[in-house]
């Protein structure tokens, strides 16, 4: 995969990002045979998808798009182990988001109906009932509301899955090779420029995630794609006690589905410590197969800041481990921040670029882990001609609400 020299080379597809959405379309690409080459900056999986939980959730996506998103991935999910040869950590036991309080378990019991009205399948449980599928959770814990469709894997190894499955149908990845200059000939992107070649392709697909509107900058192009800091700290191994994946209280004020419930009131679902930390809590919690948990997230929006900092991992590691008590003797491993790329209306682009007949952004995906395989499907589907296999419209670059104000966007 490492080219010694300086060369140059006109694959049919370039395309530049080498997270979830980019690794899956250049499988897709590659199924349908044209050649394509892959450029990773870093390492795959070093940007969004490999910082995150790992979490394919169905549970509060919107009926429509996102959804079907998510939905077209997760009826194949399960098969994709045997493509891989590798099950990328893929654990299928479903997920939870925990209540406390019955003001809380007013506005979830409203969600449930809500969800069941719309044709998801979430159920709503009881304490004892929650707890016997995750024994971590309190007694103070009340009532939940299970999806049986959410998922958890490791994104590092779905990500290197993809590009795998990409490389025996004739793919090349190139790792360490960051785009150095893009250039524009008219209508078209002529050249590609990195350290390692040079790239004169027949169309290029942008999924840089955040980094995607500083690539376009340089062909005179703005995609309004934002970025935002996510903070995970993860524990050494422990004793299994939790199968399914979790949300709590914490996370619900964030999704606009829970937001415009008539019972919704978002001071029901605060928690006094993001006022004293300065930041959002996306209360959330897995274990992953090595027994040690992540726990998260602390939200922020300070740009292309990687490094987590002390209010982020303060906030997190008081939080989790008082709402969770059996979190209060796990041993501290490590912290991350990731940056997420998203949009003001909470969903991905994925177009052609207007102006530039030969390139397709396919970035802004909030929950990448569940819509980047469709995505690729409707990025090879876009390249060669065929017909998308969603309607593709609501994803389109110039659709109004990708101009919302940036401080009124949740998911």
């Amino acid at each position: 995969m490492t080219a010694s020299t300086h060369e140059t080379t006109a694959p049919d597809v370039l395309v530049i990002g080498g997270g979830i959405v980019g690794a899956a379309s250049a499988y897709h690409i590659a199924r349908r045979g044209l050649s394509v080459t892959l450029l990773e900056a870093n390492e795959l999986a070093y940007g969004a998808t490999g910082r995150n939980l790992g979490y394919i959730w169905l549970h509060t996506r919107r009926v429509g798009p996102e959804v079907d998103l998510v939905m077209h991935l997760r009826r194949e999910l399960e098969e994709l182990p045997g493509i891989f040869d590798d099950d990328f950590g893929l654990r299928t036991e479903g997920g939870l988001l925990y209540v406390h309080t019955e003001a809380q378990l007013e506005t979830l019991r409203e969600f449930v109906e809500q969800r069941q009205t719309d044709g998801v399948d979430v159920r709503l449980l009881d304490g004892d009932e929650a707890r016997a599928l995750a024994p971590i959770l309190p007694d103070t814990v009340i009532g939940a509301s299970y999806c049986p469709l959410d998922a958890q894997m490791e994104s590092d190894r779905y990500v290197r899955g993809f590009a795998a499955a990409a490389q025996r149908d004739g793919a090349r990845i190139l790792e360490k090779a960051p785009v150095r200059s893009l250039e524009r000939q008219g209508d078209r992107i002529a050249r590609v420029v990195t350290d390692r070649a040079t790239f004169t392709p027949g169309h290029v697909v942008v999924a840089a995630g955040a980094w995607t509107p500083e690539l376009l900058r340089q062909v005179g192009v703005e995609v309004p794609i934002h970025p935002m800091r996510l903070q995970i700290v993860q524990t050494t191994p422990m004793a299994r006690s939790l199968g399914p994946i979790l949300y709590g209280p914490g996370a619900v004020k964030q999704y606009k589905i829970f937001r415009e419930l008539s019972s919704f009131r978002r001071e029901d679902w605060l928690n006094e410590a993001e006022d004293r930390h300065g930041k959002i809590l996306l209360e959330a919690l897995c274990q992953r197969a090595d027994g040690s948990f992540l726990l998260g997230c602390a939200m922020d929006y300070p740009g292309f800041v990687w490094e987590p900092d002390l209010a982020g991992v303060a906030l997190v590691a008081e939080s989790l481990p008082a709402i969770i008590p059996a979190l209060r003797g796990a041993k501290f491993a490590r912290a991350w921040a990731g940056i997420l790329p998203y949009t003001t209306d909470n969903l991905p682009i994925i177009d052609a670029v207007p102006g530039l007949d030969d390139v397709v952004v396919a970035a802004g995906h909030v929950f990448g882990n569940a819509a980047g395989p469709t995505t690729g499907r409707i990025v090879a589907d876009l390249i060669s001609g065929g017909d998308p296999i969603m309607d593709i419209s609501p994803f389109r670059a110039d659709r109004p609400g990708l101009h919302d104000p940036v401080d009124t966007s949740v998911w």
